[in-house]
C-alpha cells in the first residue's frame, strides 16, 4: 500500500535510477520535437541531490522550469527573423538531406569518440531513440497525412531547414518529395547508429560541400557598383529587377541559376496579371541588368562558369497586340487641361488643403509647372535648379540645366544626395522663355539668391529628409503633382509631369512651316532630347556629326525660334509677385 501510495505521489518527469547506487530523485525531460537533433540538445537528466521526495519536488520543478525556458529560447532563436523562402529543387532536397545525415553522424562521433562515450543506460536510450525514429518515419512514408506523426515530422523538417538557412514553404510543389527524402535519411541515420551500437564500424559520410553564394549576396555589391554611374531612379529600377528575380526563384545559389530559369522568370513577368513587363523592357533593361549582376559575381569570384544570361539563346516573346497593351501611355496635356491646372486649387496660393512640403514651398507649386510648360523639361531638371543656374548671355536671360555645381551646395551635401541628368544631351544652356520673365522668374531667383546665397536651391521642398534610405531630389513634388492631376483633376492614367514634355514637342512640331523651319538640331538642343521622336522624323531637321563641332546654337539665336511657339490657348496664372501676395493676405 505504501509503495502504491508513494508511486502515486511521484510527479511526472521524476524517477530514481534502477542501478541502485543512489536513492536520490532525478528529473527527466524530453526536448520538444522541433529541437531534437540540434547541436547540444539532448534528453535532460539531472539529480535533485536529495532522497526526500518532498524536497526533490521543489528542486526538480525549478530544474524543469529552467530547462524549458532554455529550450523556449532556442526555439525562438531557431525561428529567427523572417527571410525569403527557397524554391525547392531536386538538388536542394539532396543537399538538405545530405547535411542532415552528416549532422546525425557527427553528433554521434562527438558523443561516442570525442566525449565520454555511452554507458549502458545511454546506449539503451540511443537505441530506443533510433527505433522510435525509424517507426515514426515509416509511418509518415506509409500513411502520409493520416500518420499520427505527420505534424511532428513536418515541424522537424521546417526547423532543420531554418537551421541550415534553407527556409522552405509547405506549399512548394516539391515539398512532398522533401518529406519522403527526409524520412528516408532519418531512417538511414537511425540504422547507422544502431549498427554502431551493435559494434559495427559504420563510417560518417563526407561533409557536404557548401552551396556557394546566394543570389542575395549580390545585393550590396551590385548597389555599390551601380551607384557610381546611375542616378537614384535608375539605380532603384535595376535593384528592383534583381529583387524580383530572388522573389521568383527564391534565394538560391548563384551557381544553380540556368538560362532556362531566367527564361521562365522573364516569361512570368511578361505575362504577370499585375503590371506585366513589356517585351521591350524585358529584352532591354532587364536582360542587361541580369547580365551585369551575374557578370559582377563572376568578376568578384562569387560565380564560377559562364554567365547564365548568355545561355538564353532565345527570349520569350509577345504578340504586337500584347506588347501595345503593356506599354505605359504618356499623353500630352491639351490646352484645356493646362488651363484647368493653372486655375485649380494647385494655384490657389491661400488654399489650406496643402500640407507638408507642398504647403510650405509655394514657389515650387507656382514655378515648376510653368517652367515645364515652356521648356518641356523632365521634372527633376527643374526641381534641382539652384540660383547660380540662372544667368545671362549678353542681354538674354538663360538657364543652365546640368548636374555639376559652380560651388558647394551645403543643403545637398547635408541631405546626402546629388544632382543628376539623364544623359549628355540633357545638359544645355538655353534662353529663359520670355513669358517666364514676364511672370517674374528672374526676380524670384534673385530673391532666393539674396535669402540663401548664390547656390541656393530654388525649391527647398526638393531636398529629401537627411538620413533617408534612398534620398531623391524632388520626390515630394513629383508624387504630389502626379496624384493631383491623375486623381483629383481626373485626367486619368497617362497624364503626369511628363505630359508637359510631350505637349512642348507637339508645339515645336506645329511651329515648323515653310520658311520658318527650325535649323537642324535646334529642337533637341532646346528640350535636351538625344533623338527625335518617331512621329517627328521628316518634320523636324536633325543634325549629323556636325553636332560634335563648334559651340552649337547660341541662346540669342535660339530665342528667336522659341518665340514662335504658340501658347495662346492656355490661360496662365497671375504674375508671381501678385500671386504670392494672395497667400499672405
Amino acid at each position: 500500500m505504501c509503495a502504491t501510495r508513494n508511486q502515486r505521489e511521484v510527479p511526472e518527469n521524476f524517477y530514481r535510477p534502477d542501478h541502485g547506487r543512489t536513492l536520490n530523485w532525478y528529473v527527466r525531460l524530453v526536448p520538444p520535437t522541433p529541437l531534437k537533433g540540434m547541436p547540444g540538445v539532448r534528453e535532460f537528466r539531472k539529480s535533485t541531490g536529495t532522497a526526500d521526495l518532498r524536497r526533490a519536488k521543489a528542486i526538480g520543478s525549478q530544474l524543469i522550469a529552467d530547462k524549458r525556458a532554455e529550450w523556449d529560447q532556442l526555439l525562438a532563436k531557431a525561428k529567427g527573423p523572417a527571410t525569403s523562402p527557397r524554391v525547392l529543387t531536386h538538388d536542394l532536397i539532396e543537399h538538405i538531406c545530405a547535411r542532415r545525415l552528416y549532422h546525425w553522424m557527427r553528433l554521434d562521433d562527438e558523443a561516442r569518440f570525442e566525449g565520454d562515450g555511452y554507458d549502458d543506460a545511454a546506449g539503451a536510450a540511443l537505441a530506443q531513440l533510433c527505433q522510435v525514429t525509424d517507426q515514426s518515419m515509416r509511418s509518415v512514408v506509409q500513411r502520409g497525412k493520416a500518420s499520427p506523426e505527420w505534424g511532428n515530422v513536418l515541424d522537424v523538417i521546417d526547423l532543420w531547414c531554418m537551421q541550415v538557412d534553407c527556409l522552405v514553404e509547405r506549399t512548394d510543389p516539391l515539398y512532398p518529395q522533401l518529406v519522403r527524402a527526409f524520412a528516408e535519411v532519418e531512417r538511414d541515420a537511425a540504422g547507422r547508429l544502431l549498427r554502431r551500437t551493435d559494434g559495427e564500424a559504420t563510417p560518417t559520410p563526407a561533409k557536404p560541400a557548401a552551396e556557394g553564394d546566394m543570389l542575395s549576396a549580390m545585393n550590396d555589391p551590385y548597389r555599390d557598383y551601380k551607384r557610381q554611374t546611375s542616378g537614384a531612379k535608375h539605380l532603384g529600377t535595376s535593384l528592383n529587377i534583381w529583387s524580383r528575380l530572388i522573389t521568383h526563384m527564391g534565394d538560391v545559389p548563384l551557381a544553380s541559376v540556368k538560362g532556362a530559369d531566367l527564361y521562365e522568370f522573364l516569361e512570368a513577368r511578361m505575362r504577370a496579371p499585375d503590371k506585366p513587363w513589356s517585351m521591350k523592357h524585358a529584352h532591354g533593361l532587364v536582360k542587361r541588368t541580369l547580365r551585369e549582376v551575374f557578370g559582377l559575381a563572376r568578376t568578384r569570384g562569387m560565380l564560377q562558369g559562364a554567365n547564365p544570361v548568355d545561355d538564353m539563346e532565345v527570349m520569350p516573346m509577345l504578340t504586337a497586340k500584347e506588347e501595345r497593351a503593356r506599354k505605359k501611355p504618356r499623353h500630352p496635356f491639351t490646352d484645356a487641361q493646362l488651363t484647368t491646372v493653372f486655375t485649380s486649387d494647385w494655384y490657389q496660393a491661400g488654399s489650406d488643403r496643402w500640407r507638408g512640403k507642398m504647403g510650405r514651398d509655394l514657389a515650387a507649386r507656382y514655378w515648376v509647372p510653368l517652367v515645364c510648360l515652356f521648356h518641356g523639361n523632365r521634372v527633376r531638371e527643374v526641381l534641382q535648379l539652384v540660383a547660380s543656374d540662372i544667368s545671362s548671355a549678353g542681354a538674354v536671360p538663360v538657364v543652365h540645366f546640368r548636374a555639376e555645381l559652380e560651388g558647394e551646395q551645403a543643403d545637398l551635401l547635408a541631405a546626402g544626395t546629388a544632382r543628376s541628368v539623364k544623359n549628355e544631351a540633357t545638359e544645355r544652356v538655353v534662353p529663359l522663355h520670355p513669358t517666364l520673365c514676364t511672370l517674374g522668374f528672374v526676380e524670384f531667383v534673385q530673391q532666393r539668391r539674396q535669402a540663401d546665397g548664390e547656390h541656393a536651391m530654388l525649391f527647398p521642398s526638393s531636398l529629401p529628409t537627411p538620413g533617408g534610405k534612398n534620398p531623391i531630389l524632388g520626390r515630394a513634388y513629383e508624387q504630389a503633382f502626379l496624384r493631383y492631376v491623375r486623381d483629383e483633376l481626373a485626367f486619368g492614367r497617362g497624364f503626369g509631369n511628363h505630359s508637359f514634355r510631350h505637349q512642348l514637342e507637339d508645339r515645336i512640331r506645329d511651329a515648323q512651316r515653310p520658311g520658318h523651319q527650325w535649323p537642324a538640331g535646334m529642337a533637341q538642343a532646346y528640350t535636351g532630347r538625344k533623338r527625335l521622336r518617331g512621329q517627328d522624323v521628316g518634320l523636324i531637321e536633325t543634325e549629323g556629326s556636325e553636332s560634335a563641332y563648334g559651340r552649337g546654337h547660341g541662346p540669342a539665336m535660339l530665342l528667336e525660334y522659341v518665340k514662335t511657339l504658340n501658347f495662346d490657348g492656355v490661360t496662365l496664372p497671375a504674375p508671381y509677385g501678385a500671386w504670392a501676395m494672395e497667400a499672405k493676405s
